[in-house]
């Protein structure tokens, strides 16, 4: 089950992994457009920022599971195997577990609403619909606090077992 979670994951970090290029030339195409033509676009910032948090959000448990994300690494590097997994236990029970919950939970409720109203954008003139984007939001949550999930088994696995190998990383 774990290799199942670890495979979507990575399978989503690579699709949204595309959007990048295509955000990229959206950039490119309205700088040259505004700049070169005098003739900026409507809909630039709205697929920009759409764009940008969908890769933001829906990458970030392919993140996790590579172990991209921030820690301060000044004592963690010292400790043994056992040791890190310990503090990854604890680090998932107290500063992972709930907000990212809270985060599936609230956040399902704010898409749910936009979804009702078929929420437009507010920013540009263009106003797009902007649930679908809403909606990545907890769908990005659920799959970042799954994949913790696994990462979590993981580590409490090497607690239970010992410290002889690190089979956090599939």
């Amino acid at each position: 089950m774990l290799q199942v979670i670890d495979r979507i994951s990575a399978w989503t970090g690579k699709a949204v992994a595309w959007l990048v290029p295509v955000l990229i030339l959206e950039l490119v195409y309205d700088t040259a457009a505004r700049y070169l033509f005098n003739a900026p676009t409507a809909w630039s910032y709205d697929i920009s920022y759409m764009l940008y948090g969908t890769i933001f959000l829906a990458a970030a448990a392919y993140t996790l599971q590579l172990d991209r994300h921030v820690r301060i690494e000044l004592l963690y590097d010292r400790l043994s195997t056992r040791g890190r997994a310990i503090i990854d236990c604890l680090g998932y029970l107290v500063f992972f577990f709930p907000p990212l919950t809270a985060l599936v939970c609230y956040g399902a409720q704010f898409a749910w609403k936009s979804w009702g109203i078929l929420e437009t954008g507010g920013q540009s003139m263009w106003q797009p619909p902007i649930y679908p984007f809403k909606t990545v939001l907890p769908l990005a949550a659920a799959l970042l606090l799954v994949q913790g999930v696994a990462l979590f088994i993981r580590s409490l696995r090497i607690v239970v077992r010992g410290g002889g190998c690190d089979d956090r990383q599939p």
